[in-house]
């Protein structure tokens, strides 16, 4: 059989060698495609900012020890929480110091200083702050609150030990398991219950400065309907300016008062009012509501042109005011969180800014 060739003007070419060419030429164009993968270097991992992230993110476990005292009309609370073995070290000493409490009346208490101890003065959140002696340095918090008329003592004892386990990420007890989980002992014509927990305490936010804004010159001095984009018609009451934009947010609005900051926002989301109120109570770590105690705690207040409940908490400088609205088959929430202080001072506003809200 002959070979076929082919005639090109250079001459005669085989036509085995064409095909190869061809083939050859085709699979020029076709470029392996060539990944990048970043690499952190070991001296980044090393930083001062890597370490203080990754030690917010995922902190060491701590002890805490906690004196629940229930007396007539107010429960005292007095709680140690630290490093596990220097906490351990001294819970001696602290269980010697509670042995010195009386109670001249349901809202002061007295005790007997160690000697090195040193207290200082109340706060608006505390009723007194011990700072025992030696190194590494401890403080036990002294906090007292009012006591309920429409729950038991004994639940509301457990309420506020499964504030304190929140706040080591624990999970919560139930009312049945407080003898077991905790030591009762006689306080000065009461019954303390003693609490002793190891759990890591929950991530501490990042503090960032807020971002500088200039000041724009205003005509008026009474609020004004917001620039906002938003799809909820509100009023801006004075002082309160826009605030970072929040992915979920329909409003996103702050007010700061030097080092003091709150913010507000609207958002509306799923899940029922218990589930929320008690994803509420654990930013600031408080233990959760049952539903009794969540219908309790509700306050009714105008929002627009109907109503919501709103639900207030606090907890070691740190407040929550929430409002839930249930309008038209849709859950709103409205929700102003930041310092005590500034919120405490903000409710009236919040209040107003309630009531022009249009969802």
């Amino acid at each position: 059989m002959s070979k076929l060739n082919t005639f090109t003007p250079l001459g005669v070419v085989s036509t085995g060698w064409l095909l190869t060419f061809l083939v050859t030429m085709c699979g020029c164009d076709k470029v392996e495609k060539i990944t990048t993968y970043p690499v952190v270097k070991h001296d980044s991992l090393q930083s001062a900012e890597h370490l203080a992230n990754n030690e917010r993110m995922h902190p060491k476990p701590e002890r805490m020890i906690g004196l629940v005292v229930p007396r007539e009309t107010t429960l005292w609370f007095f709680k140690l929480q630290g490093n596990v073995e220097a906490v351990t070290a001294r819970e001696n000493d602290v269980r010697d110091f509670l042995k010195s409490l009386q109670f001249p009346s349901n809202d002061r208490v007295e005790w007997t200083l160690p000697a090195g101890w040193k207290q200082l003065e109340a706060s608006e959140m505390r009723y007194a702050t011990l700072v025992l002696d030696g190194e590494p340095p401890l403080e036990i918090s002294v906090t007292k609150f009012p006591g309920r008329d429409d729950l038991p003592q004994a639940e509301q004892v457990v309420m506020n030990i499964n504030r304190w386990r929140g706040q080591l990420s624990l999970p919560p007890i139930r009312d049945e398991d407080l003898t077991d989980q905790s030591e009762q002992i006689p306080i000065a014509g009461s019954t303390g219950y003693w609490t002793s927990l190891v759990g890591r305490p929950r991530p501490k936010p990042t503090s960032m400065k807020p971002p500088e804004r200039k000041a724009t010159p205003s005509t008026e001095t009474k609020p004004e309907q917001s620039a906002d984009k938003s799809t909820v018609p509100y009023n801006k009451p004075e002082g309160w300016t826009d605030g970072p934009s929040a992915k979920f947010a329909a409003v996103s609005l702050q007010v700061l008062d030097g080092d003091l900051k709150a913010a507000i926002t609207v958002t509306s989301a799923g899940g029922s009012p218990l589930l929320n109120v008690n994803r509420w109570r654990g930013q600031i770590g408080l233990g959760p509501l049952t539903d009794e105690q969540l219908a309790a705690t509700a306050k009714k207040v105008e929002v627009g042109q109907t109503a919501g409940d709103l639900y207030e908490m606090s907890e070691e400088g740190r407040s929550i005011y929430g409002v839930i609205v249930q309008n038209q088959g849709q859950m709103w929430f409205a929700k102003m969180a930041g310092d005590t202080p500034l919120v405490e001072r903000e409710r009236e506003r919040f209040i107003e800014f309630l009531k022009s809200l249009h969802l």
